[in-house]
């Protein structure tokens, strides 16, 4: 079977039999003259990016940020050697002198302020996401950048390594120019974008002589595109589809661990789940490893918390476990105030795996005496139906694409959300928030200075969360790419958007 996973085994069965990067393969390997094309679950040419010149920066490797992310989810020096702080909300970021755009002008200081000024004008919520106002960043000289936080912020230089900072070159042109290893070939709008390697980059040429991120919504299309050789690699497999992909000669997938948790959000200010009684008995019916293995297939671990246990100040092993005790749930709600109402239970459409997850859980339920049903919305309106509280269980899955993953604990459970804005729209708190001791705790460890220290108030946050039963915890997510049995070189990496393409090369 042909299967790589870069930080677990494989769990259960599909397991068995894998070794190695490409098990089974011993040709040697070479570059080929074909390009590699890549399906993914998002259009890559999305109008809504018309600040990178109309292409996803996800993905891509065109734009890079000032700070990059390791495999152990902390920061890196990028497109920035180092940073310092000044006093406790200025930042100097000193830049890397070899770096050259796609059209071989240098990277200087006043390109990077332009590249923050463009992502200002496009989203308004930015500045609250990262602390900085639109007229915080200055170029001090050719080569340093200065930010000013609007207050103490110790985790800034991992908030902008998220995508959204990669750099663009100031003069607008018909292509997107950027810093990365590839630069954009052809676009052809809400199909694809093909990619080319950047002879001058810094760390030297790619091997990919073409790389093409092709848009395919469907993912029962994109596993049929990998089996039927028309694509070499197809993002977001469906985990359903994992062991056969898998265990076929043509097949093979590659898995990591996510900073993502799915869980359910459980509606505190909506009755009967303002009972936590009832609440809990909840958490007492649900069996996290029988959802991993029957609907996840084997892929993913099971949860404790709402925090993916790759994050660094996740304390997934030392949160209480309910169980599963069906007995325990059932003399809990006994013991609440449910008078047998129906619990809604929210979805969104784009994600293949929440309805069949909603039925498990419905099914749940109903062994403890709780009525359900499923609600099932599209994507457009999933997010203000939660927010909202129309429902009492919702099916969330909440991770990062940055080092600095403070906004999740901030967005899920502080009463303003990560961009000082109310969150749940019914009353003015987050998701989870019975009082100002929740936003305290937070905010000192928004502040803390060290990862001990951010450990201890975030980790207080996560154990009342769980405590209380403000939350399900289901998963902790681990993605899949489907790949040809002869393609080997994805360097995968927590974060899905930033796997390396640079060594892609074919079997001979």
């Amino acid at each position: 079977m042909q299967r790589h996973s870069s930080r677990r085994q494989f769990l259960g069965g599909v397991a068995a039999g894998a070794a190695g990067l490409i098990a089974g393969c011993s040709s040697s390997q070479s570059n080929s003259d074909e390009g590699f094309t890549v399906a993914l679950a998002r259009d890559p040419t999305r109008e809504k990016w018309d600040v990178f010149n109309g292409i996803n920066p996800y993905y891509t490797h065109v734009f890079e940020p000032l700070v990059g992310v390791t495999d152990d989810m902390e920061t890196e020096p990028l497109l920035a050697t180092e940073w310092r702080t000044v006093d406790e909300t200025t930042w100097d970021f000193s830049l890397r002198e070899d770096v050259t755009f796609h059209n071989g002008d240098q990277l200087t200081a006043d390109a990077v302020v332009r590249s923050f000024d463009r992502v200002f004008e496009q989203w308004s919520w930015v500045p609250g996401w990262i602390g900085v106002e639109p007229d915080g960043v200055t170029a001090v000289d050719d080569y340093t950048v200065r930010f000013q936080t609007a207050e103490p912020f110790p985790a800034f230089p991992g908030t902008i390594s998220h995508n959204y900072f990669g750099i663009q070159h100031p003069d607008t042109t018909d292509k997107p120019v950027g810093t990365g290893p590839f630069q954009v070939a052809h676009v052809e709008e809400e199909q694809a974008v093909t990619l080319a390697p950047y002879d001058e980059y810094r760390d030297g040429t790619p091997n990919p002589p073409t790389l093409t991120f092709k848009w395919i919504k469907d993912p029962n299309t994109r596993v049929l595109s990998l089996q039927e050789g028309a694509i070499d690699v197809a993002q977001k497999t469906p985990k359903s589809k994992a062991s056969s992909l898998a265990e076929a000669a043509e097949t093979a997938i590659e898995t990591q661990l996510a900073p993502e948790a799915g869980f359910v959000a459980v509606n505190l200010y909506k009755s009967p789940t303002t009972d936590e009684q009832l609440r809990k008995a909840l958490n007492w019916a649900v069996d996290q490893n029988q959802l991993v293995e029957s609907v996840l297939n084997g892929i993913g671990e099971p949860a404790r918390g709402p925090i993916s246990s790759v994050i660094p100040w996740a304390i997934h092993d030392d949160l209480p476990t309910y169980g599963p005790d069906k007995d325990r749930a059932r003399e809990l709600v006994a013991e609440s105030e449910y008078d047998g109402e129906t619990l809604s239970i929210l979805i969104n459409s784009e994600n293949t795996d929440d309805r069949t997850i909603a039925q498990i859980l419905s099914g749940w339920l109903e062994d403890i005496n709780v009525d359900s049903e499923i609600r099932q919305v599209d994507p457009a309106s999933f997010y203000d139906k939660f927010t909202s509280g129309e429902s009492h269980l919702t099916l969330v899955g909440f991770g990062s694409n940055s080092a600095a993953c403070d906004y999740l604990i901030r967005a899920m459970f502080h009463s303003k959300g990560s961009d000082n804005r109310k969150l749940h729209k019914q009353n003015g708190t987050g998701i989870y928030n019975p009082g100002p001791e929740i936003d305290r705790l937070i905010e000192k460890g928004y502040r803390a200075e060290t990862m001990a220290e951010k450990r201890d108030y975030y980790g207080e946050v996560q154990r009342r969360v769980v405590d209380t039963g403000a939350i399900i915890p289901l998963y902790y997510n681990e993605y899949v790419f489907g790949r040809q049995s002869n393609v080997s070189g994805i360097d995968a990496h927590p974060i899905d958007n930033m796997v390396d393409w640079s060594d892609l090369a074919r079997s001979n």
